[in-house]
Parts: structure tokens; sequence; C-alpha cells
């Protein structure tokens, strides 16, 4: 149930930031499980947007009452809210940090630094490999030996101090052409050190590959 007093100066608070992060993650878990208030906050920007962008345009300065809006400016307030809400999507795609590793490259085949093949082979080598100062990592790994052929999940994992940790996991990834499972490392976000590549084919008693290898910052 709704306190509209109490929730409308909680979702000011929401939209003007001024919540600690507790606060902002608890209000966070209501609008996901409280359509009503969802709906008053989507109102409540809806209006907000609206009414700015009649202000910018000089509507409401010109002695417009907030309570005797016009049917012509529905439409406006619509499309403010869009605006709105687009911008918020875009905000949030903007802070949001980008994946260490992906299925596919960020940018295209221009931005790929480095390329590192990896094949099972019978000794139990580790190879020692240059880390790009910038760029993106292709990373071409033979699908186990013994699979059912199909879609793999490729991770990549730092290994430390006895422990390992994962940087990266995707999934539904198929073979290439070339037969070798394709990902790719975001090496701005890499470190000198040890890695470990694994993959796994998706399905029940799916197998798995193994490939670890040193990345060695430049000098």
């Amino acid at each position: 149930m709704i306190d509209v007093g109490r929730d409308f100066q909680r979702m000011r608070d929401y939209i003007a930031g001024r919540m600690s992060d507790e606060e902002r993650r608890a209000f966070d878990d209501r609008l996901l499980s409280e359509p009503g208030l969802a709906r008053e906050l989507e109102e409540s920007l809806r209006l907000r947007e609206g009414l700015e962008q009649l202000q910018a345009q000089g509507y409401l300065n010109q002695g417009v009452s907030r309570r005797r809006i016009a049917r012509w400016a529905l439409p406006v307030l619509a499309a403010a809210a869009i605006a709105g809400i687009a911008l918020l999507l875009r905000a949030q795609l903007a802070t949001a940090p980008l994946p260490v590793l992906t299925a596919t490259p960020a940018a295209n085949s221009s931005s790929i630094t480095a390329h590192f093949t990896f094949v099972s082979m019978r000794d139990d080598a580790v190879p020692d490999l240059k880390l790009p100062s910038s760029g993106v990592i292709e990373l071409r790994a033979a699908p186990p030996l013994r699979h059912t052929p199909g879609a793999y999940s490729s991770t990549l994992a730092r290994e430390e101090a006895g422990s390992s940790k994962i940087l990266g996991t995707v999934g539904g990834v198929a073979p290439s052409a070339d037969g070798y499972v394709h990902s790719y490392a975001d090496a701005s976000r890499l470190q000198g050190g040890s890695y470990v590549l694994r993959i796994e084919g998706e399905g029940e008693k799916a197998a798995a590959s193994e490939f670890r290898f040193a990345l060695r910052a430049a000098q």
C-alpha cells in the first residue's frame, strides 16, 4: 500500500539522488515488488520532464498555469517522458563498466591488438605471452577432444596465491569455421600474471578443456 505523503517525498529524494546507497537499494526493491509505486514514479518523471521542456520553450513563462496545461501540451509531455527514459538508460550504460570477456570484439576487427591460440598439448608448458597495453585480445581455443558439437561457454580467470578469480564468462559460443571457439578480452582490464581459459560444452556431462598461460606486461 502506498503512503502518498511519505512515498512522494521518497520519490523526490530518489529522483534528486539524495538517498544513501542503502536507501536507494531498498527503494529499488520496492519498485520491483510494488507496481503501483513504480507507476507513481513514472508519472512523476513524466510530469517533471514535460514541465521542464514547456518552461524551456517559454510557455510557462507566459503565464500558463500548471493546472491549465492545454491538450496541445500532451504530446510534448509524452515526448519528454520518452526522452527522459532514453537519457536515463544512456547514463546507466555509460557508467556501467564493459565486461572483460565478450563473445565478439567490442568495436571492430581493427581494435584487435593480439591473437592468442590455444590447443591441447601433451606437455604442461605454460606459454608466456605479451600483454598489449590497449585494444582487444582474440582468444582462439580448441574445443575439448571428446565433445558433442554445439555451443560452448568460455571463462577467463586470473590465478593468484592458490586461488582463482573469474574475470568473465560468455555462453552460447559456437565454434567458428576454423574449428576454434573464439572469445575476446579487453587488454586494458588485464595485468601481468597467471591466467586460465576454460572452454566447456553446454549440456549434461559436457567435456571441458583448460588452457593456462601467463601474461607479461610490456616494459
